[in-house]
């Protein structure tokens, strides 16, 4: 399977006032570019979809318009929403477009609901599982509910700890599956990774921190959040 994996477009993010419109659609038509090119079989966006819970119209018409473009030419494509965007509107649609290829995730509830793709070349089937940025105080009390609709789940709740409620749930669906491939979209910063001056502190300390370990089992996690 071909996957070509991107993160935190930011689309609608300025630089000292001035729009950086026309540069990220210059950046957005090499993806599409090099998607045609290589004949992938999916397109990953790691979440960060838009840099602000309310984006510009011209943001909004960009990325309508990219997705478009990257159906037309044959991938499906899979994005998840980032700390940046409004979970509810750029999933809105989502259960709609599903069926037409294009997958835009921003319900936790759904993380263990994954997009099956079959490779253009043949081969095993991918199961891609697009998890969106977590809350620990707003997600957390729904993923540690028990089968029973119990919650055993401490007062206060890390990143590494929704994380790996979240991924709890995605292995079961995983157990199902043992003829497929996965693949885990993820939004969230990986302890060990690298942070640089274009990213905002979003914690103070290491709360926000998810272990490696923690996405032990997948066969790709494609992440976002660290612009590195």
């Amino acid at each position: 399977m071909r996957l070509l994996h991107t993160s935190d477009w930011h689309l609608g993010r300025s630089f000292h006032g001035a729009s950086l419109l026309e540069e990220q659609a210059a950046a957005l038509a090499r993806i599409i570019e090099l998607a045609r090119e290589a004949e992938v079989d999916a397109v990953v966006i790691a979440g960060d979809l838009y840099d602000r819970t309310i984006p510009p119209a011209e943001a909004v018409l960009l990325f309508n318009d990219t997705l478009a473009q990257l159906r037309q030419d044959g991938a499906a494509v899979v994005a998840i929403a980032g700390n940046h965007d409004s979970h509810v509107r750029v999933s809105i649609y989502d259960p709609l477009l599903a069926a037409f290829g294009v997958t835009i995730r921003g319900d936790v509830r759904r993380a263990d609901q994954p997009v099956l793709v079959q490779p253009r070349r043949g081969g095993t089937p991918v199961a891609i599982y697009p998890l969106p940025y977590l809350e620990p105080a707003v997600d957390g009390p729904w993923l540690a509910r028990g089968p029973e609709g119990d919650s055993a789940a401490p007062t206060r709740l890390r990143h590494e700890d929704v994380t790996r409620l979240a991924l709890g749930r995605i292995r079961r669906d995983r157990e199902g599956r043992p003829d497929h491939h996965a693949v885990l979209v993820a939004h969230t910063f990986v302890a060990g990774g690298q942070t640089s001056e274009s990213e905002r502190e979003l914690t103070l300390g290491n709360v926000d921190r998810v272990s490696v370990e923690a996405f032990a089992g997948f066969d790709y996690v494609a992440l976002g959040h660290l612009h590195g």
